[in-house]
């Protein structure tokens, strides 16, 4: 991974200036091109901007891959800058522990938004900053793509018009209450993890308490609770933000 993530920048440095050696010199003095030169190094996710590994996009094994083989870079930021709609639930539980271990602060900057799994490795920040018009979308554990023959196969029927869910027919019982098991399993883990770093329990029983969503067959929500966006003032209250800062501060 760490080979890859060099062979990328170096590619990045050579279509922007033509020569891997002059790159870095091209921008001096240019604020258009610098603009460009952020907004592509911001494809490149993660990586190091000044004292912030910046986290985007899918949350997925490279992201813990990144940390371990630039473990003495990370340690030297001072913030963790995210903006995601999540990805793998267990991957996310190995990132936060590295990042509730390093004592970094989480931070979610003006417009930038964390849900899924994002949500885990924001609450694993010493500090947790969130800009006033940013917001984290809470959700338990799901089934990936990879499930969906399997899902559709036990518990749809086909219907000229498309398909309908029908729960009774064979096998699908008993495939919902496994998975249900399984992702249950796994989104309590994401509480005790959010929750052994003073985030209040208020939110997993909040969450654990919202009705079903009647849409859950499509998403192959097993865990049937529907998605939950709040916004930094009100994460506030289960002290999953602990600072909110005004969007003209970014």
């Amino acid at each position: 991974m760490r080979f890859a993530s060099i062979a990328l920048q170096a590619i990045v440095v050579l279509i922007l200036s033509g020569s891997a050696v002059e790159g870095p010199r091209a921008f001096v003095g240019a604020p258009d091109d610098d603009a460009e030169l952020r907004r592509i190094r911001r494809i490149i996710s993660p990586h190091i901007e000044g004292d912030a590994l910046i986290i985007e996009g899918r949350i997925d094994s490279h992201i813990y891959d990144y940390i371990q083989y630039e473990a003495a870079r990370v340690a030297a930021v001072r913030v963790i800058d995210l903006d995601s709609l999540g990805g793998n639930a267990e991957w996310a539980l190995m990132i936060a522990r590295k990042i509730k271990e390093l004592g970094k602060t989480t931070l979610l900057r003006s417009q930038h938004y964390c849900a899924s799994a994002c949500a885990t490795i924001f609450a694993a920040g010493r500090e947790r900053v969130a800009a006033e018009d940013t917001w984290i979308g809470i959700h338990g554990a799901r089934l990936g793509p990879g499930y969906t023959t399997n899902f559709e196969g036990l518990c749809f029927d086909d219907l000229e018009g498309g398909s309908a869910f029908e729960p009774r027919k064979r096998g699908c019982r008993e495939f919902l209450n496994h998975w249900y098991e399984l992702t249950l399993a796994s989104t309590s883990e994401a509480f005790d993890l959010m929750e052994s770093n003073g985030v209040s329990p208020d939110l997993r029983e909040t969450y654990f308490a919202m009705p079903d969503d009647p849409q859950w067959p499509a998403q192959m929500n097993a865990l049937r609770k529907p998605d939950w966006p709040i916004s930094a003032a009100d994460a506030v209250k289960y002290n999953l933000v602990t600072q909110v800062l005004a969007k003209t501060n970014f």
